[in-house]
């Protein structure tokens, strides 16, 4: 297959304050304004690698996320949506050399996207409350203000609803994917919006799963947890733990060991594999 050569430019993507009636309450205690796409904007449904900006609502500040669109999609199309939350500090590490998540949503004909987090520091928890399990874990939320974490958590949602409107996504099919302390707060984000995602991918993310509510994603998505036997970070044997726990909770589970597979690496290494099980997720 031909290298593709993607598009990386940087677009604003303006919300659009619309009436809300029933949509809660934004960051902070404002109403929740629902953001709108930019039609005029110069990146609007391209396809390819990209770098997208919004501004979070309330605020004037402007917010990255990366984003990549299959080359297959077309107005009109419903292609399914893998949400990649960031590992590290930066937005571009699932994207990173080898690109194997990008090479397999092309052939499958998937979205993919990162979200900030809000802020770029780290230990991105998204408003997660459960802690890595590994021996001097950071704290959730460590250097996070109160409101910098909510904000994060919020961010996640503001892209997927950008992403959605803009590409017409098939909302049955959007996946949640987190690496470390961001499989935590793909654990969290999954048990408070089951309705959102079909499916979870926690790769070397093993929490404390004591208080952990496995009956809110029982019988509404299936869990993949992945850990490399090469990773010197998060103990191997916590991801076990926790997929046995899942098992036994009666959630749909699949647990895997990646060979070779280092820290930040096993995903990517795993990614065909991820995207099998994200395949045999239709519902």
């Amino acid at each position: 297959m031909k290298r593709l050569v993607f598009s990386i430019v940087v677009m604003m993507l303006w919300h659009t304050p619309a009436p809300t009636s029933g949509q809660g309450q934004a960051p902070g205690g404002a109403p929740a304004q629902p953001l709108q796409p930019n039609p005029r904007g110069p990146l609007y449904q391209h396809v390819g690698e990209q770098y997208r900006v919004y501004e979070f609502p309330g605020t004037t500040e402007s917010i990255p996320y990366r984003l990549f669109v299959p080359l297959r999609w077309k107005p009109g199309a419903s292609l399914p949506l893998l949400v990649t939350l960031r590992a590290g500090q930066s937005v571009d590490n699932p994207y990173r050399e080898p690109n194997s998540l990008v090479t397999q949503a092309e052939q499958r004909g998937y979205l993919v996207v990162t979200p900030m987090g809000y802020r770029p520091l780290r230990q991105p928890y998204y408003g997660s409350r459960y802690q890595i399990a590994r021996p001097k874990a950071p704290a959730p939320a460590e250097g996070w203000t109160p409101q910098e974490d909510e904000r994060a958590e919020q961010d996640v949602l503001n892209v997927i609803d950008l992403v959605t409107k803009e590409y017409g996504v098939d909302t049955s099919r959007i996946y949640l994917h987190g690496q470390n302390p961001s499989g935590s707060g793909a654990l969290y984000l999954g048990a408070k919006y089951p309705e959102r995602f079909a499916a979870l991918v926690i790769s070397s993310g093993p929490i404390v799963f004591d208080s952990y509510p496995w009956d809110r994603i029982k019988g509404k998505m299936g869990l993949l947890v992945i850990h490399g036997d090469q990773d010197t970070t998060n103990p191997i044997e916590a991801s076990r733990k926790m997929a046995d726990a899942a098992k036994a909770a009666g959630v749909t589970t699949v647990y895997a060991t990646v060979p070779g597979g280092t820290h930040l690496g096993a995903y990517l290494t795993y990614a065909k594999e991820i995207f099998d099980f994200l395949d045999a997720q239709k519902k």
